[in-house]
């Protein structure tokens, strides 16, 4: 369950500097956009909820960065528009807020037709005992 008073919820909103075709039938936005988890501490682990807006007109999927890293954790499953999904993003980070980026995999159908040109979620993110 997630502590409600310790959340952050963010729009994230990315218009793409680039696109390109990746995996066959998907395409990789090269603009990532950024969100905040407040951190209890070390200890404790955190969760991720991403919920792709209603207003897309494809599917997508997100692929998750690690609050300080550099390097990728997990994807989500294929979400169609107005689908949440919790993702843990793991434990070890500093009391107080970091940030973590997200990106976005669009599935081409519908409106993408190969080059994603924007993308957005509905994100929150909170510590988990």
């Amino acid at each position: 369950m997630l502590h409600a008073g310790s959340t952050l919820a963010d729009r994230i909103e990315v218009i793409c500097a680039s696109s390109s075709l990746w995996l066959g039938k998907t395409t990789i936005c090269d603009t990532r956009g950024s969100f905040g988890v407040q951190s209890e501490g070390p200890e404790v682990y955190h969760f991720v909820t991403l919920t792709a807006l209603t207003s897309l007109c494809s599917d997508v999927s997100y692929l998750r960065f690690r609050p300080i890293e550099a390097n990728s954790i997990a994807f989500s499953t294929p979400l169609s528009p107005g689908q949440s999904q919790n993702v843990e993003i793991g434990k070890g980070f500093a009391a107080g807020e970091v940030k973590g980026d997200v990106r976005a995999i669009g599935r081409v159908g519908g409106c993408n037709t190969g080059v994603k040109g924007s993308w957005a979620a509905d994100l929150s993110a909170a510590p988990v005992p």
